[in-house]
Parts: C-alpha cells; sequence; structure tokens
C-alpha cells in the first residue's frame, strides 16, 4: 500500500499544480472530457495489468485496436450497429487468441510474438479499409462514446465495470492468484501442475475482448472507425501499468496502481494541453515516465528481495 499512497498523493500533487498552470483544468467540462479519453486506456490497461503479472506484454493493443474499429465500422454499415460490436468483438478475440497461442502453446516469446502482431494487424486494418475512414453511424450508436447517464460518461460507468470485475478476479480469486505464480517460476506452476497454457490462452484472449471494446468506446466517441485509431496507446497503457507498481518481470500487480498510473498520465497530457506544450514533448514525457517506473520497480524489487 505505500506504493499506491505515493502515487495517490504524487496524483493529488499533479491535479493541484495544473489547476494553477490553467484556469480551465479543474472545470467540470475538462475533467469529463478526461475520463472520455482516458477510458480507452483504462480498459486496456486492466487487461495488460494481467499479462505483465504473468512476465508477459502485449505491444499489439493499439493495432489490435484499430483492426476492430475498421471491422466494426464495415459490419455496422452493411448490417446494423449490433452486428458491428459482435464483429468488433469476435476480431478483438481472434486476435488476443492468435497471440495467446503463439505464445502459449508454441512457447514464443510475447514481446516477438505481439511484436509482429502489431504490425500484422495494423496492416490489415490499413488494407481492408484501404487507409479511409469509416462514418455515418447511428445516433444510439455514437451514444456509447458521447453520451451520459446520470450525468457521467458512458465510457466512465463501462471503465468501472471493466476495473471492479478485473480487481475482483485478480485479487480475489485463485485465477488471479495462478497469473502471478507464472509471472514469478512458470517452470515452478507447471511442476505444481497448474494448467499454465490454458491461462495464458485465456489472458491474451481477454485482452483481445477488452481491445475490442476500447475499439467501440473509441469509434462511438470520434464517430468514426479508423485504421489507425490507437496508434501509440500499447506506450500509455504499459507505462501507467508499470507506474501503478506492476513488475515487468512478472510475480507481482497492483490495479489499484494501474487505475493511479492511467490517472497521473492523463492529468499530465491534459495539464500539458491546455499549457500548450506540443503533442511530441508529451510523448517524451511518457517515455521519461516509463523508464523512471521502471527504475523504480526494479530499485524496490531488488529492496524486497534483500529483506
Amino acid at each position: 500500500m505505500k506504493r499506491e499512497s505515493g502515487l495517490l498523493l504524487t496524483l493529488i500533487i499533479l491535479v493541484a499544480a495544473m489547476s494553477v498552470l490553467s484556469p480551465y483544468f479543474l472545470r467540470t467540462g475538462n475533467l469529463l472530457g478526461l475520463t472520455r479519453h482516458l477510458a480507452e486506456v483504462g480498459i486496456i490497461a486492466c487487461a495488460m495489468t494481467c499479462i505483465i503479472a504473468t512476465s508477459g506484454i502485449d505491444l499489439s493493443v493499439g493495432s489490435l485496436l484499430g483492426l476492430t474499429s475498421i471491422a466494426l465500422g464495415y459490419a455496422s454499415l452493411a448490417w446494423d450497429p449490433a452486428s458491428g460490436i459482435a464483429i468488433a468483438f469476435a476480431t478483438g478475440l481472434l486476435g488476443g487468441l492468435f497471440n495467446g497461442a503463439l505464445i502459449a502453446h508454441f512457447a514464443l516469446p510475447p514481446l516477438v510474438v505481439t511484436l509482429a502482431t502489431m504490425a500484422l494487424f495494423r496492416g490489415l486494418a490499413m488494407t481492408i479499409s484501404q487507409a479511409q475512414p469509416v462514418s455515418d453511424f447511428a445516433p444510439i450508436f455514437d451514444w456509447i462514446g458521447q453520451g451520459t447517464t446520470a450525468s457521467i460518461p458512458t465510457q466512465l460507468w463501462i471503465w468501472c465495470i471493466v476495473y471492479t470485475t478485473s480487481w475482483v478476479v485478480l485479487e480475489r480469486t485463485g485465477y488471479g492468484r495462478y497469473l502471478r505464480a507464472i509471472g514469478d517460476n512458470s517452470r515452478a506452476a507447471r511442476a505444481a501442475t497448474l494448467p499454465v497454457k490454458r491461462i495464458l490462452l485465456s489472458a491474451y484472449a481477454a485482452m483481445g475482448l477488452l481491445c475490442a471494446l476500447a475499439g467501440i468506446v473509441y469509434t462511438a466517441r470520434v464517430s468514426t472507425a479508423r485504421a489507425d485509431a490507437g496508434t501509440g496507446l500499447e506506450l500509455e497503457v504499459i507505462t501507467a501499468v508499470v507506474l501503478g507498481g506492476t513488475s515487468i518481470t512478472g510475480g507481482r500487480a497492483s490495479l489499484v496502481g494501474t487505475l493511479l498510473g492511467v490517472l497521473i498520465l492523463g492529468v499530465v497530457r491534459n495539464g500539458a494541453s491546455l499549457a500548450g506544450v506540443p503533442s511530441v514533448w508529451q510523448a517524451i514525457i511518457a517515455g521519461v515516465i516509463l523508464i523512471a517506473a521502471a527504475a523504480l520497480n526494479h530499485r524496490l524489487t531488488d529492496r524486497g528481495t534483500a529483506h
């Protein structure tokens, strides 16, 4: 809890600092708009926390989001929004299962597999769409990304449901303990007769489904399906998860920390945008935060081992 307390304090300090830099930061409209943009990152970060806990990684999340967005767009135009959503989920599930099968059943390194599928999924999205966006969605679909429920953005409710479910699975079930056990020592997990392959396959399948959900939310938010949607998203998601205290080498995970990591990055980006900082520098800041978080996690892990 010390790590989470430190992150919460950091978040409070950042919010105070950004409110000084810009009088618009603490306005209700800006904060609600911020949650709309963070929902996609936060949804995927829940699954990424579980995958990194197994000492895995998924670099294809941004590309898979783009592919599910295009699948959603074309299916919605051909049939209806409900069919489009179903096709998007099917596309995300297949993408996640493809990653999981290569990693779990063929024992290929997650970094190599997902680096390859990052290019594969983006290439498929570009080929299917010919790099042309798809728009003109039904108003009822746009409500998912632009509407509100009880004055709260719809996608914030979706994010809360995904986060709560993920927290219960990771912290209160045997499945969550298995994920950590695999990341801590996969050989010992196999020796203990844990179904390692099935667990890994299911973790990447869940990632695919949540990428699809984030793709649906993104498409509804901008009212456009784009093949380049989610470009660079993997950096932001991984940064948030590692910043939150999940060990990049596996065995330790914190969804509370991940949530705080997502909020910290969102506050930094939003505050920087309001202050007129170019997007290129915002990306540089995110990279620096990732390096600092990884170094801090490594130091804390070494200290814990020493004790």
